[in-house]
């Protein structure tokens, strides 16, 4: 078929038009577009900022965010509040996650551009050479759980130095990671964040996702999620009406086995080291596909390992270890029966 040129027009504008969204949704989030450590300094009222965590209406607190681009340092005005449950309260924490928000336009040009909120995860212990490494071990699954699923919050390490701008607290110095927000994760796939489906069922969302999702959750460890509360989980929809659960949040999982993570009592395990399997009842043959794809990704998944600064030889060598316990479990159908298939949910959890 003939094309007028009329149509051609359409067509060059269309194709013009593509490319340059394209070239602006590649530049909105330069943070998450490398994997470099990123060095920053936060500068802000430390004590006020640690003092009201356990507050109920938790303020936002003016900060300057300084980072280092090539020979210059460019400094960005932002608002910082803490955030989370456990790592926020004082008594479990010295110091918790941090909300990072940034002003309308302040960030324009900058790293930060196309983050309008970005989260912060420091150590729970800044001083302690093991609360580092749990921080280490942690980006370590939110890297892998990006190599199995599309939808998947992007992560950064940062060597950050928290400055107090009343120069009452001494300077910390830690390495970190900052994590992309749901909604920054549902434009990234085009999709829209549904909120309002607690008590959502296995049934609810899509079956492939939540089957590699739950088998994720069995590879690290963690039992500290619910798709019925929300709980580390957040859904997004396309545009045909599929529910995608994506999760997140792995402190209280066995691979990175912090100090302070526990099981849930009503669970039969002791230990957040022992694996226990949530998530839904399908056939072996049904399992099939997702056991043979996260095969193949194994060397995407143990490259993951050994490419994180500073995690030291021994926790990547329990990590390693950790790992390669569920692969002889999805290798064994005995051993994958007794623990995933007799172990399952019908509905939800």
């Amino acid at each position: 078929m003939r094309h007028t040129p009329c149509r051609r027009l359409v067509a060059i504008a269309l194709s013009i038009a593509t490319t340059l969204l394209g070239s602006a949704s590649l530049a909105a989030q330069p943070l998450f577009r490398s994997d470099s450590v990123l060095e920053v300094t936060i500068t802000t009222n430390l004590r006020d900022l640690m003092r009201e965590r356990d507050s109920t209406a938790l303020r936002w607190h003016p900060a300057e965010f300084r980072y280092a681009d090539g020979d210059s340092t460019v400094a960005v005005g932002v608002e910082l509040r803490a955030r989370g449950h456990y790592r926020r309260q004082r008594g479990n924490c010295s110091f918790p996650p941090i909300m990072v928000k940034l002003p309308k336009d302040s960030a324009r040009g900058t790293v930060l551009q196309g983050n309008p909120r970005i989260k912060l995860t420091t150590p729970c212990r800044p001083n302690s050479d093991d609360y580092q490494q749990y921080i280490l071990l942690e980006y370590g699954v939110y890297r892998s759980y990006q190599v199995l699923h599309k939808a998947a919050p992007r992560t950064r390490l940062a060597r950050i130095t928290y400055r107090d701008s009343t120069e009452r607290e001494k300077p910390v110095t830690v390495t970190a990671f900052f994590t992309e927000l749901d909604e920054e994760v549902a434009k990234e796939t085009s999709e829209t964040l549904r909120d309002g489906m607690k008590g959502a069922r296995f049934r609810d969302v899509d079956t492939p996702t939540l089957q590699s999702l739950s088998l994720f959750e069995f590879m690290v460890g963690n039992t500290d999620w619910s798709l019925g509360a929300l709980h580390n989980i957040y859904l997004l929809q396309d545009s045909v009406g599929i529910v995608t659960p994506v999760a997140y949040d792995w402190d209280w999982s066995g691979l990175v086995n912090t100090r302070y993570s526990v099981p849930d009592y009503r669970l039969p395990i002791k230990r957040v080291t022992e694996r226990h399997f949530m998530g839904p009842c399908h056939t072996l043959p049904e399992w099939a596909p997702t056991l043979t794809r996260y095969r193949e990704q194994k060397p995407a998944l143990d490259a993951v390992w050994t490419a994180i600064p500073g995690l030291s030889p021994g926790k990547q060598a329990q990590a390693a270890k950790y790992l390669e316990g569920f692969w002889q479990i999805i290798d064994s159908e005995r051993d994958f029966k007794n623990t995933v298939l007799r172990t399952c949910r019908p509905d939800g959890n």
